[in-house]
């Protein structure tokens, strides 16, 4: 086991997380700690590094890398970015904090930062096209890509706390200053069009979360969960238009709001408005991947950090990092896209509900990791809440309660993510019909042996007949099997036979 450390000295915070890693690269974040330290808020007129600050994140770092050392850390990366890379007297805050810690760290360039942001997005999404934006503190990251490649960059010299600074929105703006920030962004952001043929805009960093965790508060979501959420236009600029008009002690007390971001939640949403303006974006797509994790897998992935499968990659990664029985989902997994194939007829279902049937197959039983008591509860809490990449949210959701529902139909609050949540009415009726497929194969290697190894389905009118075929006796997977039939009876109108062959 290996576990490394990765420092992100940034323009608004130093954040420090660690992640543990086996001998067969399954990972799993242990800690995500941040400090704000304000590094680009503190500049003289030459855009020195306030003594103050720097002092300050002198003694985060310090502090991060004694943690480290007490969680047993092997190895730390340690970064920063545009506050100190802009600062006349940024390298004397790396030589001071390397003179106190013993860590060396990196002064990414704009092109740097970007690319890490880049790789950190693309292997958490299912994405293809899009332009990513990350707002930081003292900067601005732009970078477009198409069928997962990267196709172009920007940096701009400006960020959300620069830009707080500058037309005084930290408090209450003035109308003045709001019209002169937003022609200054207007201004700026209109090189952003020709980078993004093909919406939408996906947002990392803090600026983004925020906004994603007031749209939250506002709209009751469901789930609960920051990555993948997509917020319409008319909600961030709603928001915007909110926080604009509020003091700063109001801000305190938006729900969802960040004590530490109410000063800058004005700047930022604007960015985010005015970007999304520039490339007719309708919807902003929030991500929770950062440059930390392009750094994570630059060091995972030295040879091409950029995933072959974003999905495959997640699903191996749960099932080893939990130790669950790996041939059981595969064999589960296997049988039951086999027999959905084999009742295309009857179902009538494409390659969506497919892709949802092989997912909840591979994961169906990764609640145990809490406990195989109440286990149907265990394995939807942990789909909707263990970090889990490659979905959207709608997929991640349905393929929560279908995997859930793997022994027993259970969908509880089902209504409310239609309600205020990712799905859609006619989900429903999608899942209704995967249970009982799912249910089938799950009886068809109860014991966990692999004894059935392949299975025939024959439509009659009024019945489904499922010949099972085995390399040994599989009588208590048969009976097992054959308890599904008052299910399917009722989805599918169809009586369900099951028999050896």
């Amino acid at each position: 086991m290996r576990r490394l450390g990765i420092i992100d000295l940034g323009s608004n915070s130093v954040r420090l997380i660690i992640i543990d890693v086996d001998e067969r690269n399954a990972h799993h974040q242990i800690e995500n700690i941040k400090e704000t330290v304000r590094l680009s808020s503190s500049l003289d007129a030459q855009g020195n590094l306030g003594e103050e600050a720097m002092e300050y994140a002198v003694e985060t770092v310090g502090l991060f890398v004694r943690f480290c050392q007490a969680r047993k850390v092997d190895r730390i990366l340690a970064v920063a970015t545009a506050a100190v890379r802009n600062a006349p007297n940024g390298k004397e805050l790396i030589e001071r904090i390397q003179a106190r810690t013993g860590v060396k760290i990196q002064v990414l360039s704009g092109e740097e930062e970007a690319y890490l942001g880049y790789i950190g997005l693309v292997n958490s999404t299912p994405l293809t096209n899009g332009l990513i934006a990350d707002f930081g503190g003292g900067s601005v990251k732009l970078s477009s890509f198409e069928d997962r490649l990267s196709s172009s960059s920007m940096v701009y010299e400006f960020g959300v706390v620069s830009l707080a600074e500058r037309f005084s929105l930290m408090d209450r703006p003035t109308p003045e200053n709001l019209r002169a920030m937003e022609e200054f962004l207007d201004a700026q952001f209109e090189r952003a069009a020709k980078m993004a043929p093909e919406p939408p805009l996906v947002g990392i960093g803090g600026t983004f979360r925020s906004i994603a965790r007031i749209y939250r508060k506002r709209k009751h979501y469901l789930p609960d969960i920051t990555d993948g959420i997509e917020i319409p236009y008319g909600e961030v600029k709603a928001i915007y238009d909110t926080v604009s008009q509020m003091s700063h002690s109001e801000r305190l007390h938006v729900p969802g709001l960040e004590r530490a971001r109410a000063d800058l939640i004005v700047a930022g949403s604007a960015m985010a408005v005015k970007l999304m303006d520039s490339i007719g974006a309708d919807k902003l797509v929030v991500s929770t991947a950062s440059i930390r994790d392009g750094i994570f897998y630059k060091y995972l992935l030295p040879r091409d950090p950029i995933l072959f499968n974003v999905l495959s990659h997640h699903l191996d990664n749960l099932i080893r990092y939990h130790g669950l029985d790996e041939d059981h989902t595969r064999r589960i997994s296997n049988l039951a896209v086999t027999l959905y194939d084999q009742l295309q007829g009857l179902h009538g279902m494409g390659s969506t509900a497919r892709r949802l049937l092989l997912i909840a197959g591979v994961l169906h039983e990764i609640g145990q990791v809490i406990s195989v008591e109440g286990l149907e509860k265990h394995t939807l809490y942990m789909m909707l809440n263990t970090p889990f990449s490659g979905l959207t949210q709608r997929e991640r959701v349905m393929a929560a309660y279908l995997a859930a529902s793997h022994d027993e139909v259970y969908l509880p609050d089902f209504d409310d993510y239609v309600t205020r949540g990712p799905l859609g009415p006619e989900d429903r009726e999608i899942i209704t019909k995967l249970i009982p497929i799912l249910q089938i194969v799950h009886s068809l290697d109860r014991s966990h042996t692999g004894v059935v190894t392949q299975v025939q389905t024959q439509l009659r009118e009024g019945s489904c007949e499922i010949f099972v075929i085995s390399k040994a006796n599989a009588d208590l997977e048969i009976k097992d099997a054959r308890r599904r039939a008052p299910e399917f009876e009722r989805v599918y109108g169809r009586k369900l036979i099951v028999s050896p062959r």
